[in-house]
């Protein structure tokens, strides 16, 4: 004999017994262990980069020392950007010089004109600022005219004088890489390497680094024989700035591999003496001279 139950029947006797097994069922939690920091509004931020250092400018360039760029930007801006000067140098002659060469009549050398004007025009493009740490970067090229007003002295041998051939306008163009670092407001440190012609201008600075005394040097009987000068040269210096307007600047250009070794030493004391007069101090093997010359630098961006 079966006995059968209506549906509703059947859905009364089972339901009492559904809602006691969803009430035993443990509730899972969602919460992370701790320790793992799930939550994005706790999470450590990340350290970002340092900001540039802030110095006060005054109303002389820092974009260059005397013939060399420093990274800076107009009178010292350190941020990213575009900047050009121009800059004029004249090289009046040789206040002193002297030589150990046995095929020269004179050992010593004063008061000879040299008559080299040298006009650039320098663009250059910031890539890094400056940090607590870090140095300011710069990257740009240069761009050079130099003519004479002067003809450069020959070479007093002891068989003959000896007539240095050297052009009276000549081009030249380089580019480089320049890094800057303030130590101190009042003191910045400068070193770059450049790549062109820049060498070739300290070549015609003196008639000891002529061809024709350079093949004598060598004891080359061919004075006219071609010399080959390399185009890599690493330059540095520093700054100082006692006043604000008034920086007293060293740097040295030394040329890569070149022949006899030359390297030129620009003092600049144009500010303080108040007549833009600068000594530049040039040295190869057998000799060196000290030079007097004149140098303005004009910024024209940034303003």
């Amino acid at each position: 004999m079966k006995f059968t139950l209506p549906a509703c029947a059947l859905l009364f006797l089972i339901s009492p017994l559904s809602a006691q097994m969803i009430q035993v069922i443990p509730a899972v939690s969602t919460a992370a262990p701790a320790g793992l920091g799930l939550s994005t509004g706790t999470a450590l931020a990340k350290p970002g980069p340092s900001k540039p250092a802030a110095y006060d400018t005054g109303s002389v360039p820092l974009s260059g020392i005397v013939l060399m760029p420093t990274a800076y930007r107009g009178r010292g801006r350190n941020a990213i950007g575009l900047g050009l000067d121009f800059n004029a140098a004249y090289y009046i002659g040789r206040l002193y010089g002297k030589n150990s060469y046995d095929w020269t009549v004179e050992k010593k050398n004063y008061l000879d004109r040299v008559g080299v004007w040298l006009l650039s025009a320098d663009s250059k493009m910031q890539v890094q600022t400056e940090g607590a740490w870090r140095p300011a970067m710069s990257a740009g090229v240069q761009g050079i005219l130099k003519f004479r007003d002067s003809p450069q002295p020959s070479l007093n041998t002891p068989t003959a004088s000896v007539k240095v051939d050297s052009k009276n306008t000549d081009s030249y163009a380089n580019a480089y890489v320049a890094l800057t670092k303030r130590l101190h407001p009042k003191f910045l440190v400068n070193v770059g390497y450049s790549d062109g012609d820049m060498p070739k201008v300290i070549y015609s600075l003196s008639e000891f680094l002529s061809k024709e005394a350079i093949n004598r040097a060598n004891a080359n009987s061919d004075t006219s024989a071609k010399i080959q000068i390399p185009t890599g040269m690493v330059f540095g210096g520093f700054m100082w700035l006692p006043k604000k307007d008034s920086p007293i600047g060293l740097e040295i250009m030394v040329p890569q591999g070149a022949p006899q070794s030359p390297k030129l030493i620009n003092l600049h004391l144009g500010t303080l003496l108040k007549l833009n007069f600068e000594l530049s101090y040039l040295t190869f093997k057998g000799g060196w001279d000290l030079m007097g010359m004149f140098q303005f630098r004009y910024n024209y961006l940034p303003k």
